[in-house]
């Protein structure tokens, strides 16, 4: 069984212009597996600098971080994508760690590291 994550977020974005992405979390193994993607800012402080919402259930939901710079997204499904959508506020280097974990023993499945770069637009 293997187990990854991937992203199609740009390496560079352009601050206070919303930008559409997707997070997919995929296996080979059983795709019913129990699991769940915790997301950790790279500087928790950096909370704040950025809007971030994910299209569910036909819903834009807005995902917010905890004071440690946390999001816990509790229903991931295996072999999809989820369709995100960020807007920078701050013009800065961003660092977002996903780990794909199993719900059964908290076990580590896949990481995914994304480094994102915002600058001022025109």
């Amino acid at each position: 069984m293997a187990e990854c994550l991937s992203s199609n977020i740009p390496r560079t974005v352009k601050v206070n212009k919303q930008q559409a992405f997707n997070v997919c979390a995929l296996t080979t193994g059983d795709p019913e597996l129990e699991s769940r993607v915790i997301v950790t800012l790279g500087n928790p402080s950096q909370k704040e600098d950025f809007d971030l919402v994910i299209f569910i259930g036909g819903a834009f939901l807005p995902v917010e971080f905890n004071e440690y710079g946390v999001f816990i997204f509790e229903e991931p499904m295996l072999n999809s994508c989820a369709l995100l959508f960020i807007t920078f506020k701050e013009k800065g280097e961003y660092l977002f760690e996903l780990d794909l974990v199993q719900d059964e023993g908290n076990l580590p499945l896949a990481n995914l590291t994304l480094e994102v770069t915002a600058v001022k637009g025109e």
